[in-house]
């Protein structure tokens, strides 16, 4: 028989996640300088860290957005995170495929997250303006604290948003869901030890809408939830 989960449980994830939060900004502090031209800022969490949240979404990073990292700091986006789940209040591309596939229900019930913490405009440009040396720094210490969020809360399946998310914890993927054209839409593989599948990036990959009902019944299928 499973075991409820209990406040304490949600206590305890909660617990965990404000650590990561305080360790990231004892390391970002050791390699950046707030404030400076090259300050990039962090974000780590979109919403709550709902323990046995039906889905964690796993982005690469965080980009910059409409604001600098000064004003998300000030918002404290670096100390905290929002009280309800961004991925279900915000109009970013993102949120907004998101609540479209899934329902506004379900999504504020998940979790969202990224791989890198360090903000980023695109891949390309953070490979453009942090060497390879400190990359490989900021990437060892992210993975290791997304294992601890793992752990911490539970989710019922971990979701990679992009193929090269999901490939940052597992090299070995396999596909899985072959859409229109005979486009790979979903690979399956390892995020700490947890069974995960990696989808196209709902937002930076041109997806038709018959492709992303694929997507979303896979999604939901594996995590075992109702349309919402």
């Amino acid at each position: 028989m499973m075991r409820k989960k209990t406040s304490e449980d949600q206590h305890q994830a909660c617990t965990a996640c404000k650590c990561i939060y305080k360790e990231t900004n004892v390391f970002y502090n050791r390699y950046f300088k707030k404030g400076s031209k090259k300050d990039p800022g962090f974000q780590i969490l979109y919403g709550p860290p709902f323990f046995e949240t039906p889905i964690l979404f796993i982005g690469y990073q965080p980009g910059k957005g409409c604001k600098t990292a000064k004003e998300e700091r000030k918002y404290g986006s670096e100390n905290r995170w929002p009280k309800k789940s961004e991925f279900a209040t915000e109009c970013w591309p993102l949120a907004v495929n998101l609540r479209n596939m899934f329902g506004g229900k379900l999504i504020e019930n998940c979790v969202g997250t990224n791989a890198i913490f360090v903000r980023s405009n695109s891949i390309s440009d953070y490979h453009k303006n942090l060497d390879k040396t400190l990359r490989k720094k900021i990437q060892e210490f992210c993975l290791c604290h997304i294992a601890r969020m793992v752990k911490a809360i539970q989710p019922k399946l971990i979701v990679a948003l992009g193929f090269a998310t999901l490939e940052l914890f597992d090299k070995n993927t396999e596909r899985y869901k072959i859409g229109t054209k005979k486009r790979v839409l979903v690979r399956k593989g390892k995020i700490c030890g947890q069974e995960a599948i990696g989808v196209l990036h709902l937002s930076g990959a041109r997806i038709s809408m018959r492709d992303r009902k694929t997507i979303a019944r896979c999604i939901k299928s594996r995590a075992r939830v109702s349309k919402g």
